[in-house]
């Protein structure tokens, strides 16, 4: 047992002992380590020089895509930085971050959300050794440690990739949702450029669209700055749909979102479940479609309201 100076407990437990835990069990220890690191004023390591072995990284990732007949697609601004960046991202599956990481040609630290599965993976230990901040969406504490620890890695010249969309987008009709303000905010305390990049899945096929560099001094607050950010992630992610050519409506099979919905849970697994991406997803008082319509179950057909039905089954 290890015990910091205001006195948090926190048992270690050795390679062997977290093999045998359960998932639920090494979020819970890892959740517990992180805030006795930070409570111990331990600083991340090595910022630099886990960049420097990109190379090295990238070839597994490369590796991992050639496995799985993945191919990428690479559109937009072909720069490749140095200096520290944040890579904002759209979110789209299991492999959308590996992809990236391929297409931007450069090492950068990762932020995740909800790691789960990947303290029992493989995976796992690569994104260590790159460097990665995790955390627990669902604790306050552990967002909070997460974000400075994030501005900590920007002020001392490190690159990180985040996905302000806080989940997967498992949306039939939006190309970007609702955002949280972290990235945003960490740009503006850091003064560090956002590039934006969206990214599409057609089976096995990546298409990555790049933005230009957004500037942080040029807004007065974070909900200029990501709103301007989510503007431009839905632009580069049109860029795409046109691009790839758009499909009418009646080309479409009638359980379009059922199917859409299936193939989405199976892009996931075993990272993510369609409950874990509807909880970490970022709400604004949006009303859904159901929610909308809730009162045409309780009213009753006549000739007056009959355009009411008419008009809900264009809808859907």
């Amino acid at each position: 047992m290890i015990k910091s100076d205001n006195n948090l407990k926190f048992h270690n437990k050795n390679m062997l002992q977290r093999i045998f835990m359960s998932i639920s069990e090494l979020e819970d220890y890892y959740r517990l380590l992180r805030k006795y690191q930070f409570d111990c004023g331990k600083k991340l390591k090595c910022i630099r020089l886990r960049e420097t072995l990109y190379p090295l990284f990238v070839k597994f990732v490369a590796v991992d895509r050639i496995i799985r007949k993945q191919t990428i697609t690479v559109l937009g601004n072909k720069k490749r930085y140095t200096e520290q960046i944040i890579y904002a991202c759209t979110h789209i599956g299991g492999d959308d971050c590996q992809r990236v990481f391929e297409a931007i040609r450069r090492g950068c630290w990762w932020f995740i959300g909800d790691p789960g599965y990947l303290y029992k993976d493989a995976a796992g230990l690569l994104l260590h050794l790159n460097g990665c901040i995790m955390l627990d969406t669902g604790d306050k504490e552990d967002r909070h440690i997460a974000y400075l620890r994030g501005v900590e890695l920007l002020n001392n010249g490190g690159s990180l990739m985040i996905y302000p969309e806080g989940a997967r987008n498992g949306t039939e009709n939006l190309p970007v949702m609702e955002m949280f303000q972290g990235t945003a905010k960490m740009a503006i305390e850091t003064n560090t450029k956002i590039i934006p990049i969206a990214i599409e899945q057609y089976k096995n096929r990546f298409v990555i669209n790049i933005g230009n560099e957004i500037f942080p001094n040029n807004f007065c607050s974070n909900t200029d700055l990501t709103q301007k950010l989510r503007d431009i992630l839905a632009t580069l992610k049109w860029e795409i749909w046109e691009r790839e050519e758009l499909l009418p409506r009646s080309s479409l099979e009638c359980n379009y979102r059922e199917l859409f919905i299936k193939e989405f849970e199976e892009r996931i697994f075993p990272y993510d479940t369609l409950e874990s991406v509807e909880r970490t997803r970022y709400y604004s008082g949006i009303t859904s479609p159901k929610e909308a319509f809730a009162h045409l179950d309780k009213l009753i057909p006549s000739k007056e309201n009959a355009f009411l039905f008419k008009y809900t089954k264009e809808r859907f």
